[in-house]
């Protein structure tokens, strides 16, 4: 095998993972339940924001595009941190260089979801990403999303590898 066949396969290998984590937080939604307080209108989107790198590029964009959550159109945002938080419904916080990146802390207590990768990623979210075996996984800390009034099905804390339940 050849370097560039190496290349490309790393890269195709992380092109996939980006993928499946899109379609993971597409598919999550449904799985979730916000207090009617997160939707204050009825014609409102469910508004994914994204924070520091973005991993996805236009996949997530693709995996939403005509998608509804509960009769709810679905729309991708990236957003500077506090400036853009308002009426994200799920926030995605990728990398970031800056050393006091704590992307979670101005929705602390509001009915936000938070996913970040476990590794790279910033601490503190109610779901990370988990790569093992190749397989992208998760993992839910519950008490946290319990804490911004959201409730995860039993059906999504089953197929995570590990819960937190404090």
């Amino acid at each position: 095998m050849t370097g560039t066949e190496t290349g490309w396969t790393a890269t195709a290998s992380a092109t996939l993972e980006q993928a499946v984590k899109a379609s993971f937080l597409f598919k999550f939604a449904p799985f979730v339940e916000w207090p009617p307080s997160a939707f204050p209108g009825s014609d409102r989107s469910f508004t994914i924001c994204i924070s520091g790198e973005d991993p996805f590029g236009n996949v997530l964009d693709d995996v939403i595009r005509g998608q509804k959550m509960a009769n709810r159109p679905v729309r991708v945002r990236r957003v500077k941190l506090e400036s853009g938080m308002a009426g994200c419904h799920m926030l995605f916080a990728g990398r970031s260089a800056d050393k006091d990146y704590a992307p979670f802390a101005p929705i602390t207590g509001q009915p936000v979801l938070t996913v970040a990768d476990r590794d790279g990623g910033p601490p503190g979210a109610m779901i990370q990403f988990v790569v093992q075996s190749g397989r992208v996984r998760f993992q839910i800390d519950d008490s946290a999303a319990r804490a911004s009034h959201l409730k995860i099905s039993s059906k999504l804390l089953g197929l995570a590898i590990a819960v937190d339940r404090k």
